[in-house]
C-alpha cells in the first residue's frame, strides 16, 4: 500500500468513526423524531459512501456502478425515512 493510499484509508476510518460517534450521540441524546432519523441516516449514508469508495475500491470504476450502488444507499436510507414519518402524519 502506498503513503497515499494508506492516508486515505486512514481518513477514511477516522471520519467513519466520527460518523459513528455523531450518530450515538444523536440517538441517545433523544434526537428522536424526523430530525433524529435524519442525522442517523445522512451520518450512515456517508458512512456507506465512504465505504463503498475507499474500502470496497470503487473509486476507479465505471461511473454505471458508482451511481447504481450510491442510488441503492440513498434508496435505503430514504425508505427508512419515510418509514419513520409515516406515523408521524397520522394526525
Amino acid at each position: 500500500m502506498t503513503r497515499i493510499a494508506a492516508r486515505r484509508a486512514t481518513r477514511a476510518w477516522i471520519l467513519l468513526v466520527l460518523f459513528t460517534i455523531l450518530s450515538m450521540i444523536a440517538g441517545h441524546a433523544g434526537a428522536g423524531g424526523l430530525v433524529g432519523s435524519g442525522i442517523v441516516l445522512t451520518a450512515t449514508v456517508a458512512k456507506g459512501w465512504w465505504m463503498l469508495m475507499d474500502f470496497l475500491k470503487l473509486r476507479h470504476v465505471p461511473p454505471g456502478w458508482r451511481i447504481a450502488l450510491s442510488s441503492w444507499l440513498v434508496l435505503v436510507a430514504a425508505s427508512a425515512w419515510i418509514a419513520a414519518a409515516i406515523p408521524l402524519l397520522r394526525v
